[in-house]
């Protein structure tokens, strides 16, 4: 279980350093334009096999999402470029998803909704699976 949370943690800081460096794109990318940030980033949830499948790895997948005036993520995320397996893709959607932004900002200070390329390097640490644990101290796990 550390494992994961730990992974979970690291995952989660290489999408925050990626993220602030998110390209806007569209109608908002002019200079008098604050781009959008993120508030709280929610962990990429991969399953024991994605885990074991890209243990040791790095895997890029490229987004391209609109950051509402509020600063969620509307619904319909574009993937750009992709990892090459669909199911991790969805799950860099979904940590995106449930992640919290700033909105952009106009010249005059108001919330605007803003398109965001989100180029994703997901470091995936090395696989150690889970040992079943214990029933009682000393004793061997039930097999």
């Amino acid at each position: 279980m550390k494992y994961r949370f730990r992974w979970q943690w690291l995952a989660a800081a290489m999408l925050m350093v990626l993220l602030n460096t998110a390209v806007p794109v569209g109608g908002h990318a002019s200079a008098s334009v604050t781009p959008p940030k993120i508030d709280s980033l929610a962990p990429v949830a991969l399953t024991p096999q994605l885990q074991e499948k890209y243990s040791e790895q790095t895997v890029t997948v490229k987004l391209k999402a609109t950051i509402t005036e509020s600063g969620t993520v509307d619904s319909n995320i574009q993937v750009i470029t992709s990892s090459g397996d669909a199911v991790f893709d969805q799950a860099v959607i979904d940590s995106i998803r449930n992640s919290v932004f700033t909105p952009a900002h106009a010249g005059d200070g108001q919330a605007v909704a803003s398109s965001v390329v989100l180029p994703l390097s997901v470091k995936v640490e090395k696989y150690v699976p889970e040992e079943p644990a214990a029933t009682e101290a000393g004793q061997e796990p039930a097999r």
